[in-house]
């Protein structure tokens, strides 16, 4: 028999080899279609025949269907008779990985199907399952059946749901663009291919089951008892990761050990003969969400139960997709650390243990962990090299020169007084000298000495007040002392003023011998030792890192307001410092103290006030 590849021809001619008498060769064909009908490598039918494994048919080499056969455990049969079909990976003698598939056949003798996939096709097991499961009934055809039988079957066609039914219904919600609606299409379905009293879905919200839709109902009241039952059974699910089944008892309520969420929902609502519920599980085997179904009046046959769990397992991915889509940004995201948190740490309160892990990690880290303890304080740039500009004489400042950062160099004028008055002076000064000389000149000419000796002493006095006249002159410029800059005085406030002699105008300083005034907390000065170095940013440039060296101390605490007593700490710059540099520039200081335990650099402040709460 040639073997066609299109799926169209495949399920015709398993359609045609069913239906027709069975021949020798029945078995081998069998195998081949299901091998292009599922992908697979290698296909066998096998037959337990007393207590042994007969090869009915093959579609691969015969000696890889002997080793397959021996890879079989009672546990995948065991799997495979109770829910309809069993996977397992098995590791070929070189090496390979295939996904080994076993599901007992519908025929005359115990019969079953084993195929194998390749460990690539792991993502289309579900796929390959289900195809297998269409074609997994070798019966003949069998003769009609009577119309009361047809009749019976119409009026329960709850006892005779198929996969192939619940296989439309999985389609019908995966087709839904938005969670609502795909969740009411899954219980609705439910609810009317089995002929359910109701059905209700359930979603995982941390340890806690949320109902999200009720068939037949478009809205619910969260508050109500057949909600918060609902819910209850459903964290019963969750808890114990299981399929729950309570039913009634003919005059013995219900079941004495179903969990006590399902007999209350039994209680609440009499109507109903049974609550079955069945978990939804994610590629990890944890349950996310659960469908509750409540029957009247017969339970859900152990048939449909394994294909509803086969359906479920594969629409959930779809659901869950969905589910994420119509949760808002933090949702998603609490929704995706929530599955981490469940997977790393197992379901059941994952928030509770990952507080309980991260305390736990503290505790340790504080207890036994180490850090470099560094003094943090301001600082600012200073220098020794500074001089303060005053007034020599008194008088108005009539012009400044040179504004606050400005640079300036030796014998610049700064300020400038006002010249008025000493100019005057000085004219009558001179006036006065001439008028001196020339009664000195004409005493001479008449012989008179001593009234020329009189002109001359008043002459030299006038000149005596002429030089102080020219040095106040001078005085009234004030002058650079060197090279620097001004760090203090602005123009703004000087112009027009009036100052008298020693007033304090300008503060200039020089550009070299820059060293850090360090202002440390009275609590934080023990901790300091002599040279120990430390690093400063300053706020002008916070990404140039200067190191520094404790040079001393001055052993004298200052009051600075609010924050506090201080003591000054003088630092020596460690490196060539920079021409942008000024005096007077601020930055944030640490010092390094040395390595101290994580918890005493947290809680010391803590400890320190406490003991001098309480003197101890």
């Amino acid at each position: 028999m040639v073997t066609p590849t299109d799926p169209r021809l495949v399920i015709e001619g398993l359609q045609q080899l069913v239906c027709e008498p069975r021949t020798a060769t029945f078995y081998a064909d069998y195998a081949s279609l299901v091998a292009a009908l599922c992908r697979a490598d290698r296909t066998l039918v096998i037959e337990a025949l007393d207590g042994q494994w007969l090869l009915r048919g093959c579609h691969g080499k015969p000696e890889d269907a002997q080793w397959l056969v021996g890879q079989l455990k009672g546990a995948m049969i065991e799997q495979a008779d109770r829910l309809g079909y069993a996977h397992e990976t098995v590791t070929w003698p070189d090496g390979w990985v295939s996904i080994m598939l076993l599901i007992p056949l519908t025929d005359v003798a115990k019969t079953y199907l084993l195929l194998t996939l390749p460990e690539r096709e792991r993502g289309a097991l579900k796929e390959a399952l289900v195809r297998a499961l269409l074609t997994k009934d070798l019966r003949p055809l069998a003769v009609p059946k009577p119309q009361a039988a047809v009749a019976a079957q119409a009026a329960h066609p709850s006892q005779h749901t198929t996969l192939l039914d619940l296989l439309d219904l999985a389609t019908l919600v995966m087709q839904q663009r938005h969670f609502g609606a795909a969740a009411l299409s899954l219980v609705n379905g439910v609810a009317r291919q089995l002929e359910l009293a109701q059905a209700a879905l359930c979603w995982r919200e941390a340890s806690e089951g949320v109902l999200l839709a009720v068939s037949h109902m478009d809205h619910f009241d969260k508050t109500s008892r057949l909600v918060r039952g609902l819910e209850a059974a459903a964290g019963e699910v969750l808890s114990v990761d299981q399929v729950v089944r309570a039913e009634r008892h003919p005059g013995e309520g219900h079941l004495p050990h179903a969990p006590e969420a399902h007999q209350d929902l039994l209680a609440l609502m009499p109507e109903v003969d049974g609550v079955l519920s069945l978990p939804l599980r994610d590629e990890s085997g944890m349950t996310q969400a659960v469908l509750i179904l409540m029957t009247k009046p017969r339970a859900v046959g152990d048939d449909v139960l394994n294909h509803l769990l086969l359906v479920l397992e594969m629409i959930y991915p779809r659901l869950r997709e969905q589910y994420q889509q119509h949760l808002w940004v933090g949702g998603r995201l609490k929704a995706r650390l929530l599955d981490g948190l469940q997977l790393l740490l197992g379901p059941g309160r994952p928030w509770v243990k990952f507080g309980a892990v991260c305390v736990a990690l503290t505790v340790l880290v504080l207890a036994f962990g180490r850090w470099d303890y560094r003094v943090e304080a301001s600082c600012q740039l200073t220098t020794d090299s500074t001089r303060q500009i005053t007034a020599q004489i008194d008088g108005r400042v009539d012009q400044v020169l040179f504004d606050t950062g400005s640079l300036i160099h030796e014998g610049d004028a700064l300020i400038v007084l006002d010249l008025v008055d000493l100019k005057q002076q000085e004219l009558e000064v001179l006036s006065e000298m001439r008028r001196y000389q020339a009664e000195e000149d004409k005493s001479r000419a008449t012989l008179a000495i001593a009234d020329a000796q009189v002109a001359r002493f008043r002459r030299e006095q006038v000149e005596a007040r002429y030089k102080r006249i020219m040095l106040q002159q001078e005085q009234a410029v004030l002058r650079a002392p060197f090279d620097g800059v001004v760090v203090e005085g602005e123009r703004r406030n000087l112009l027009g003023a009036s100052v008298r002699k020693g007033d304090k105008l300008l503060r200039v300083a020089q550009v070299q011998g820059l060293y850090l005034a360090i202002q440390v907390p009275e609590k934080a000065i023990r901790d300091i030792e002599p040279q120990a170095q430390g690093s400063m940013l300053l706020l002008s440039q916070t990404g140039h890192e200067v190191r520094f060296k404790v040079a001393n101390f001055v052993p004298m605490a200052q009051v600075r307001g609010q924050e506090g007593n201080h003591f000054l700490v003088k630092a020596e710059i460690l490196g060539q410092a920079e021409d942008w540099w000024r005096p007077g520039m601020t930055g944030l200081a640490k010092i390094e103290v040395g390595s101290r335990s994580i918890a005493w650099i947290v809680f010391h402040d803590l400890v320190d006030l406490v003991r001098l709460k309480f003197w101890f």
